[in-house]
């Protein structure tokens, strides 16, 4: 999960007005090549703008890195993470 929250740490633009400090929860779906097919937030940030940033950010880091185990990518089909700006 560290390596798909930082992929998508990689592809997410803050946007204007938001804090560093804001964090979601989001839950994505994979399938087993590791595209995205579905991003949620579960948990808001309180700000609309930063949990549609982080769901684009999600859906351009696609296809996310996956274990190539099909029996560990099961695991991974749906996943949960918070993403916090700057955190690793």
């Amino acid at each position: 999960v560290l390596s798909i929250r930082d992929t998508v740490q990689r592809s997410w633009i803050q946007p204007p007005g938001s804090g560093s400090d804001l964090s979601c929860t989001v839950e994505v779906r994979l399938i087993p090549s590791g595209e995205v097919i579905d991003a949620q937030i579960v948990r808001s940030s309180g700000s609309p703008a930063f949990d549609r940033s982080v769901e684009a950010a999600v859906f351009k880091a696609s296809p996310l890195p996956v274990p190539n185990d099909p029996v560990v990518m099961e695991q991974f089909r749906s996943l949960r993470f918070e993403f916090k700006p700057g955190s690793v």
